[in-house]
């Protein structure tokens, strides 16, 4: 298949690419096209094209598959831009999904286990038919999201990551903020996290390897939730990046437990392993020390994890009342 990826320019769309490639198929870059209204990283806009304008480049780009990936990701991210966040990812999913349906391409979206109801999961693990329920603008949005995709697409599927890092371009993870941090010489980062909460965080490079698989297979009208299925507390995980990188991390976190609107947020991939015979690649501390290496000898100058936690301190705006 020839494969576009929109939301080009994203953390999870730069680690995508190769996943395809190893099964065989072609990725196709949408960056700096001419044709399209673009944003200043070069990918096109999702929402300030139209559904003809998406079209009719898709079928002169003879793509055979979306990855619906374009959105403004992060609740943090979405609390600081709430009109484009809604527009990137309503009307874009929307825009898209109307396109693709003109041609009868397929769309996979990549969706979020925000959109659950987790506090009423605390003690038991999420399934693709939990009750649905976020509680953030970002989880709304996202919800809307894949009501969109299963009411307009004629093929399409959902592949929900949990906590995914590492990789190429993490802005957003608990382990990518706090290794930057460490290297730039932060004193303080503020992190939004109760840090006696269970999460389970999973390499990128899993989850990409996930979504190809699924479209691969041609997995069509159904959703998957991927995960590690390697749960720890938040202050384990931060022992393991302490391990990892030799530095003392932990007093550099300043905690807002009050927060951690998810909590204790774990799911299973039951599912999409008893479907495709899958499994992770990486442990959690192999993940972390690939994780490490790659942000400690970063000299890309324009990734910074903390942009969205500085530019909210330069406005004066207060995160914790968004969660």
């Amino acid at each position: 298949m020839r494969v576009m990826i929109t939301g080009e320019a994203g953390f999870i769309a730069k680690n995508l690419p190769a996943s395809f490639e190893a099964l065989g198929h072609e990725f196709v870059s949408f960056l700096n096209n001419r044709n399209l209204v673009c944003l200043d990283t070069g990918e096109p806009c999702v929402y300030r094209n139209t559904e003809d304008q998406w079209a009719k480049e898709l079928s002169k780009n003879e793509v055979d598959l979306i990855v619906h990936n374009a959105a403004v990701v992060g609740t943090d991210v979405v609390a600081l831009n709430s009109s484009e966040s809604t527009q990137s990812n309503v009307t874009g999913t929307y825009n898209i999904c109307r396109a693709a349906r003109k041609l009868n391409i397929p769309v996979c979206y990549i969706g979020t286990t925000v959109i659950y109801d987790t506090a009423a999961y605390q003690r038991n693990i999420i399934h693709e038919t939990s009750v649905r329920l976020p509680r953030t603008l970002y989880g709304i949005q996202k919800r809307a999201s894949e009501d969109i995709v299963m009411s307009v697409c004629n093929n399409y599927n959902i592949v929900r990551p949990l906590f995914a890092y590492g990789g190429v371009g993490d802005m957003n993870s608990l382990i990518s903020k706090t290794f930057y941090a460490a290297t730039k010489g932060v004193e303080e980062i503020d992190m939004f996290l109760d840090p006696t909460k269970v999460k389970d965080y999973m390499h990128v490079e899993d989850f990409c390897d996930g979504v190809a698989l699924a479209c691969h297979s041609q997995a069509w009208g159904t959703s998957f939730n991927i995960a590690a299925e390697n749960p720890h507390d938040t202050r384990e995980i931060v022992s393991v990046m302490e391990k990892v990188s030799g530095l003392d991390l932990s007093h550099k976190i300043k905690w807002h437990p009050e927060t951690d609107y998810l909590g204790n947020h774990r799911l299973t991939s039951e599912k999409f392993r008893t479907a495709f015979d899958w499994e992770p690649k990486y442990t959690l501390t192999s993940g972390i020390e690939e994780a490490w290496r790659s942000i400690s000898g970063s000299g890309d100058s324009a990734y910074n994890p903390l942009r969205y936690l500085d530019e909210a301190k330069e406005k004066g705006v207060d995160l914790t009342q968004f969660y």
